[in-house]
């Protein structure tokens, strides 16, 4: 019995995203045999997920740096936190500057 939660756990986490992905692909296939598929366009400006997911990084980062001084763990405890506030700080630059150059260009 104990064997078999994380066989079904496995089979699960691999049944669904493949159930999800086969779905889309017949949906897909049905639209183009219609004639009715259109292919996403791209976007003019990197989306606000890029936006979201810098703003979370820079503040984990934050949170990390002043943790580690707070505690006082010692420098190598922060780094984790400095490289996450790069990383945060860089993904929120890209897309204010992706979005500049598109009007800039556009």
């Amino acid at each position: 019995m104990e064997i078999l939660v994380p066989i079904v756990a496995i089979v699960f986490v691999f049944l669904i995203p493949l159930l999800s992905i086969w779905t889309e692909y017949r949906r897909d296939r049905a639209l183009i045999e219609k004639g009715l598929y259109q292919p996403d366009q791209p976007s003019a400006r990197p989306g606000w997920v890029l936006l979201l997911v810098g703003a979370i990084l820079t503040g984990v980062g934050i949170a990390g740096i002043i943790t580690a001084f707070v505690f006082e763990v010692g420098r190598i405890a922060g780094i984790p936190g400095l490289i996450s506030l790069f990383v945060g700080t860089a993904l929120i630059a890209v897309y204010y500057v992706a979005g500049r150059m598109r009007t800039d260009n556009g």
